[in-house]
Order: structure tokens, then C-alpha cells, then sequence
């Protein structure tokens, strides 16, 4: 099969700038994009078009083609002020864009009371020279075309390459997700083959990490990785939603329920703390309702592929509140 629009490529490579490797993919741990959906770099995508399993190319992009000119109009002067720590010169930062992505920028200068920072990508203006190896090309799924991009495989943890798009940061200028960051992730749950929950395209679940907001093997899972990691994740009861407890299985008098009780629905019960207990009513016996307090996916082995979006640091009004905000979301904590 040859790659072109909507199939999944696996590829090897090593990128030069000026004769110096910059980056490369690890051995056994090809890139995987779906092409045509401006998952890489343009140059590099068009260079590929056409190309076949086993095929080997050099493809030189020039900045148009990957990760845009170099503009002046990028360097800035920001106030030390606004630095809650200290800085360090070459190091990279990070800042909220009004529509809510995370732009990242490098320390150029610090003078005083002014800190002179670059928004460019770090490889803005400059040629790419790419060795580039196809491993495999197939077809993409339904699921990967709704989504944008390809399914990964169970890959052991750890960083994937960051020469996605023409807005990546590149050479350790990616923040990693740690303890206080905000992070984006788009998700799939599968639970015994099947799709359980999955986040809506373009609207990615934000969550505070080390703060419990999602369950506790997702986010060990999601620990030191970087905006536009993927991988798959196999987490057992006792890190998702515990084991299944008939305990929590119980009989409630008809008569709590106001208006017509449904089988399967869910309902809510106030707790003696005021926190609102979810159940599912399995059973309607006369005046006794049978139902279940137990999580939905309690005893359940949870299987999510995830792609991290955006990683930045937590705002100190999220800290305090403990949990990410987003534009969407309004806040009254009194």
C-alpha cells in the first residue's frame, strides 16, 4: 500500500540541522501519524506521499515547510514581575493564549527589571534534514479518521517524538506533567473490547494533576509525559473505580423516589457529609426499589488510549480551588 490521504504510516527517522542530529526516533519505537491530517510537519508529509513500506528517502525541508520562518515579531520583553520564580536564561516557559492553548517561550535576556523571551519554535528558520524509513502503511479506522490522528499500539512509557506540527516545541522545551500541572488529554475507555467513554473531539478532558481528580492509575500513568505523547494504558480495579462491593447493593422504599423510577437510570442520594452519592436502580419490586451505589465500572479492567493535548502550571487560584479551570467553566467558591 502506498501512503497517501487517511492511511496510518509508521515511520524511522533522524533529523539534522547544520549537519548535528537534533532529534530521532528510538529503536522499535517508530513515529505513527496519520497522514494527510496535518499530524507532522508539511515538508515532511509531502516528501512522504506516495512512499511504501520498506521505502528509504532524504527529504530536506526548508522552514517554509516546517516550522515556519524566524520572526522578530516573536522576541518580546515581558516584566520580571510577572515570573513567580527564578529565571534561568535558555530555559523554557510557558504562558495561557486567550483561547485557552498553551503557548511555550525560551528565555533570551534577563536585564533588570525586563525579561526578553522568544515565542518562535526552537527550529523556526531552519532547514530540516530528514532520513527518513517507512515501516508500515495501512489503512486508517473509522476511529482514527474521527479523531485526526492514529491509534497507538501498548508501548512501554515514555516521551514520544515532539515533530508533530508546526507549533510543537522541540529538544526538552516540552513541559512534563508533574505534580500541580494542568493537563489536556483526548481519551478513549475500552472496557472487554468495547468503547465506553471517550472525550469529544476538540474538547479535551482538563484535569489539575496530583490533586485526584482522575483516577489514580490514569494519572501515575500520565506522570512525566509531554504534550503530544500517546499511549495505552491497562489499569486494574484497584486503581480505577475499586472492586465491585454487593455491600452497596441495596433495598429503598418506593416512596424516597418523587417522580417514576426507571430501570438502569441513574439517581442521586445526598450524604450525611452533603456530597451527592450516584446509584443505578437494578430492580422495582413492588414498593421496594433494588439499587446499586457501587461505580459503574467498579471490578472493571479499564484499557484508555490517550494523547496528551497541552501541559502547563497550574494558576495559584486552581491550587487553592484544586482541580483545573477552563474557559467554559464559571466560578463562584464564595
Amino acid at each position: 500500500m502506498k501512503i497517501s490521504q487517511d492511511t496510518v504510516v509508521e515511520l524511522e527517522y533522524t533529523l539534522t540541522v547544520d549537519g548535528e542530529v537534533v532529534d530521532r526516533s528510538e529503536p522499535g519505537e517508530p513515529l505513527i501519524y496519520l497522514h494527510g491530517h496535518d499530524n507532522i510537519i508539511p515538508g515532511l508529509e509531502r516528501a512522504l506521499e506516495g512512499q511504501r513500506a520498506g521505502d528509504t528517502l532524504h527529504a530536506t525541508v526548508l522552514p517554509e515547510d516546517g516550522y515556519g520562518a524566524y520572526s522578530e515579531d516573536l522576541v518580546e520583553q515581558l516584566a520580571r514581575e510577572d515570573f513567580e520564580d527564578d529565571i534561568e536564561v535558555g530555559a523554557a516557559y510557558y504562558t495561557p493564549a486567550e483561547d485557552g492553548r498553551v503557548l511555550t517561550f525560551t528565555v533570551l535576556e534577563v536585564n533588570g527589571e525586563r525579561v526578553k523571551v522568544d515565542f518562535n519554535p526552537p527550529l523556526a528558520g531552519r532547514t530540516l534534514d530528514f532520513e527518513v524509513t517507512v515501516v508500515s502503511v495501512r489503512g486508517a479506522s473509522a476511529e482514527e479518521l474521527e479523531y485526526g490522528h492514529a491509534s497507538l499500539p501498548p508501548r512501554p512509557p515514555g516521551p514520544s517524538p515532539d515533530l508533530f506540527t508546526a507549533d510543537s516545541r522541540h529538544n526538552g522545551g516540552l513541559m512534563k506533567i508533574t505534580q500541580d500541572t494542568v493537563v489536556e488529554i483526548d481519551y478513549t475507555l475500552t472496557v472487554d473490547g468495547e468503547i465506553v467513554d471517550r472525550s469529544e473531539p476538540g474538547e479535551p478532558l482538563t484535569y489539575l494533576q496530583g490533586h485526584s481528580n482522575i483516577i489514580p492509575g490514569l494519572e501515575r500513568a500520565l506522570e512525566g509525559k509531554m504534550a503530544g505523547d500517546m499511549f495505552q494504558e491497562i489499569i486494574q480495579p484497584e486503581d480505577g473505580y475499586g472492586p465491585r462491593d454487593e455491600d452497596n447493593v441495596e433495598e429503598l422504599a418506593r416512596e424516597d423516589f418523587e417522580d417514576d423510577v426507571e430501570i438502569g437510570e441513574t439517581y442521586y442520594a445526598q450524604a450525611e457529609d452533603g456530597s451527592v452519592i450516584p446509584f443505578t436502580v437494578l430492580e422495582i419490586d413492588g414498593d421496594n426499589v433494588k439499587v446499586d451505589f457501587n461505580p459503574p465500572l467498579a471490578g472493571q479492567v479499564l484499557t484508555f488510549d490517550v494523547t496528551v493535548v497541552g501541559v502547563r502550571e497550574a494558576t495559584a487560584e486552581e491550587l487553592e480551588h484544586g482541580h483545573a479551570h477552563t474557559p467554559e467553566m464559571e466560578h463562584d467558591h464564595g
